[in-house]
């Protein structure tokens, strides 16, 4: 796959999440805090639940449905999780949000 312009930073809430997905089918979630923005599999590699409907404290996202929990920014588990979370690289042009599902951090 290629990078995929996603949305605009306008499009994510503030210290918010929001799932999108791209062609070819990956889901995949953007969490903005201020002006930083972060990239993550869209659902949860234990149970395949959507990861937006979780909770996300400006670092850590935790999964509603067991309460796993993963650093946004390395992808590594913390607490319960087993295993790691795909993170990925983000480009910013300006406002818009491009990311490359192949190029995992």
């Amino acid at each position: 796959m290629a990078r995929h312009y996603v949305c605009d930073r306008r499009d994510i809430a503030e210290n918010g999440m929001a799932t999108f997905d791209l062609t070819g089918g990956a889901s995949i979630l953007l969490l903005r805090v201020d002006d930083q923005v972060y990239a993550c599999d869209g659902v949860c590699p234990h149970q395949e639940v959507r990861l937006e409907d979780g909770l996300f404290d400006g670092e850590v996202l935790t999964c509603h449905q067991h309460m796993w929990q993963w650093n946004v920014a390395t992808g590594e588990p913390v607490g319960l999780a087993e295993c790691p979370l795909n993170v990925y690289k983000v480009d910013m042009e300006g406002e818009a949000i491009y990311v490359d599902p192949d190029m995992k951090l």
